[in-house]
């Protein structure tokens, strides 16, 4: 980059610090969705979190005054290395001085919903690793209210209570609406509470105590359908090393300034048996 130098630039640089800041915490949904760990100002980029694994007990049969059988409890270590994202936007001199808006917001704030949206896809991604899957998950035609109580029995079955959450992508929320608002039924019977609210607002809300989140950042596959999930917190985990940082640096010779955002976090796997893959297919037909 010819003739560059840096610059504080301290109204612009505060202003999308800001904005991009709350915009990354207000859009970002799928953080508080899952276990959050804090790296900053820890040394190392890696977090080390022990897996214990469940024991069974006995009863002692050979009178009040014997001792207890030991157990040895081993934990499994898990590892999660954060790595860094970043994205670059440049702001021309004549583009900032021409523009009626505030653009040091309007970039911010664009900035904070694209590193919200890489962090819920970095999460999202990580559905098709879970192992447990429905019977007819994997080969369903549409999501229906079904598929959900089958995944909390599974994750009951697995010894894993509430809460849960389920993320699935608008496609495959169109048929579950449908069905509970009995869209297209020659006869209506009386709705559910839940199916007035989505008849109502569109809200899908708790179905079986599991909490229903829409987001297009849940991933597809070739064939067409989309890998949902019905999760409990502690099945993903999130690693923060380092939270969204703007720097400025001016390019004199382009008569602009080049605006970067970053974040350097880890995401993976922590327990496999507290989540469901959920893969339906995501068609809307007429």
């Amino acid at each position: 980059m010819a003739n560059s130098t840096t610059t504080t630039l301290a109204g612009l640089f505060t202003t999308i610090q800001q904005t991009a800041l709350f915009t990354m915490q207000e859009k970002a949904f799928m953080r508080p969705l899952v276990r959050n760990y804090n790296l900053v100002n820890q040394p190392g980029k890696a977090a080390h979190v022990g897996i214990y694994p469940s024991i069974a007990t006995s009863s002692i049969t050979s009178g009040e005054n014997s001792d207890a059988s030991a157990t040895t409890i081993t934990a499994t270590d898990k590892t999660f290395t954060a790595t860094e994202v970043a994205i670059m936007a440049t702001l021309t001199d004549l583009a900032r001085d021409s523009t009626a808006d505030d653009s040091a917001a309007a970039i911010g704030r664009i900035l904070g919903e694209t590193l919200a949206k890489k962090v819920d896809e970095d999460i999202a991604a990580l559905f098709s690793g879970f192992s447990s899957v429905p019977a007819s998950g994997m080969a369903k035609t549409e999501l229906t209210p079904d598929d959900i109580l089958k995944a909390v029995a599974i994750l009951r079955g697995n010894s894993v209570m509430g809460p849960y959450v389920g993320i699935f992508h608008p496609y495959q929320t169109y048929n579950l609406r449908n069905v509970l608002a009995n869209a297209g039924s020659a006869n209506t019977p009386a709705l559910s509470d839940l199916g007035n609210d989505v008849l109502r607002s569109g809200y899908i809300g708790r179905i079986f105590g599991v909490d229903i989140f829409e987001s297009a950042v849940v991933t597809g596959t070739s064939a067409g359908a989309f890998n949902g999930a019905i999760m409990h917190q502690d099945a993903l985990a999130f690693c923060l090393k380092k939270d969204i940082t703007i720097e400025t640096q001016r390019d004199a010779s382009l008569r602009a300034t080049e605006i970067v955002a970053s974040m350097t976090y880890a995401v993976g796997e922590l327990f496999d048996l507290h989540g469901v893959l959920v893969t339906t297919d995501a068609a809307i037909t007429n």
